[in-house]
């Protein structure tokens, strides 16, 4: 079993990734989390700038956690089965293909994608103090992204090697790229108001995280040039292929568990943002305690910000291998077999490089880099405490071991209050795949996702969003006290304060 198993690996690593990974990540946003005015230290997750122009001066997260995955190969029909009936009976699933696999497939010839992320929001909590507004956070991810995979390569995993039909081809393929990374980080986020000036206000905001990664290993194919002539001959006319690894098991043997370090790689992230507030008020008055703060509500607020900007360094069980311009003509490839990865690359190097098992080797540390993107939001208060929210992200990529974040555009109308919010996420994933979304937040606990169609039975079965959040959020305003409250009625007028209320404009 374990040999089989392994050169399923093989061919994966020969056809430059074509694997469809199970994988976890800062994919999805949670917009019914992050952009909301009850948002709290959650926002930093979209924009830093966000801490200073939320409803809360104090903010304590318990735990959020985002579970994401999405694919453009594999699917269950939605007429065949539901994500509830596959919870209620995974021995009855549905069959398809020659060898009654659980899923089919789109039959396409578009370039494939898989990206799986969870992500998970520890114990974090932010303070805001005037101008200031100062966070500490934790969290923890497992993110995989394989991007630009020729549509053949999943069809050979699909249905094996003997497919008469994908037989003397010439596949000629470029930019294939997968990445897999576990880690956890600690963060300190600080905003300040660097202009106020009546009805606007302009916040600077940045997050710098200390990285440690449990685990990471990308493959990367500038092009690779082949022919599969029958099920155990392969001519590749010419690949140049590059692959990472460092991971928590024995490569001599596969089967044993190396935790010594426990992290693998270490590294930092940087979060970057700015935030305009167009104010409805000019606010004039000033405060004592903390709670005496007041939110700035507004008319319209935008935020641009760069996130995840930064890189992982494995040296710790850590191996590069580069095959650079190879070619070879490959016989009675399907009687090979292999039990440890170290023979498996050793094979590999040996059957590209003359017979020199270790030619492929480049060293012992490789770099992954953190999913970056740019994004904007834009939020609208439309009627009291209802808001519509557009939202923007796009990946940035330095290289092909750079994770790819993907790109999603969203309309999110919503309403919201103290203890009730309700937001309906319209979001168009990778330019392509519509989607409608739901979120609901009732006091301290926010449940949601941004597929609501696959939880309704109406989607097919090709991914999966769903997000929770539970966390407390002491507001602005609103003080308490063994007598008359720091920021009841008298108390405001004694301050004297001063709020002018208006429609302002430019």
């Amino acid at each position: 079993m374990q040999e089989k198993k392994l050169k399923k690996v093989f061919i994966i690593l020969l056809f430059a990734h074509s694997v469809i990974f199970s994988k976890t990540g800062h994919t999805q946003e949670m917009l019914g989390v992050t952009l909301g005015n009850y948002s709290g230290v959650a926002s930093l997750m979209v924009n830093p700038a966000m801490l200073a122009n939320t409803r809360y001066y104090l903010d304590i997260n318990l735990a959020s956690a985002d579970f994401f995955f999405r694919n453009n190969f594999a699917y269950i029909p939605a007429s065949d089965a539901s994500i509830y009936s596959i919870i209620r009976n995974t021995d009855n699933l549905p069959t398809y293909g020659p060898d009654d696999l659980n899923f089919t497939y789109y039959d396409n010839k578009r370039l494939k994608f898989n990206t799986l992320s969870t992500k998970v929001l520890g114990p974090s909590v932010m303070l805001q103090y005037g101008k200031h507004a100062f966070a500490l956070s934790t969290g923890a991810q497992l993110f995989t992204s394989a991007n630009r995979i020729p549509y053949e390569m999943p069809l050979f995993g699909y249905f094996g090697m003997d497919e008469p039909s994908l037989h003397n081809i010439n596949y000629i393929d470029y930019n294939i790229d997968a990445n897999v990374a576990a880690w956890m980080n600690v963060g300190g986020s600080y905003a300040y108001t660097v202009y106020e000036y009546l009805d606007q206000k302009i916040t600077f905001g940045g997050t710098v995280r200390y990285i440690w990664s449990y685990a990471g290993a990308y493959m990367e194919s500038s092009n690779v040039n082949y022919i599969v002539l029958n099920d155990s001959t392969i001519n590749i006319k010419n690949l140049n292929g590059v692959g990472g690894f460092a991971l928590p098991i024995d490569y001599s043997t596969s089967d044993q568990m190396v935790n010594d370090p426990f992290f693998k790689g270490h590294g930092f992230g940087v979060d970057l943002g700015v935030v305009y507030v167009k104010k409805k008020n000019i606010d004039l008055d000033r405060w004592d305690e903390l709670c005496e703060q007041e939110f700035d509500d507004y008319i319209f607020r935008i935020g641009v910000s760069v996130l995840d900007l930064g890189t992982m360094t494995y040296k710790s069980n850590a191996e590069l291998h580069s095959f650079d311009d190879v070619s070879v003509y490959w016989e009675s490839y399907d009687t090979t077999g292999y039990t440890s990865i170290n023979q498996l690359m050793g094979d590999l190097s040996g059957l590209f490089y003359n017979g020199d098992r270790n030619a492929s080797y480049r060293g012992n540390k490789i770099k992954i880099g953190l999913p970056a993107a740019v994004s904007v939001q834009v939020d609208y208060n439309i009627y009291k405490n209802f808001y519509a929210s557009a939202f923007w992200i796009h990946p940035i990529r330095f290289n092909m071991h750079t994770m790819r974040r993907p790109a999603q555009v969203a309309l999110v109308p919503r309403y919201e209050s103290k203890y009730f919010e309700f937001s309906l996420p319209i979001s168009v994933y990778e330019y392509r795949f519509a989607r409608v979304g739901l979120s609901a937040r009732f006091w301290f606990l926010t449940i949601g996702t941004e597929r609501l169609g696959t939880w309704l039975g109406l989607a097919n079965l090709d991914g999966l969003d769903i997000y929770a959040s539970i966390k407390f959020g002491f507001g602005k305003g609103f003080c308490r006290s063994k007598f008359k409250g720091a920021c009841n009625e008298d108390s405001y007028k004694k301050k004297k304060r001063s709020k002018i209320n208006k429609n302002l404009v430019f």
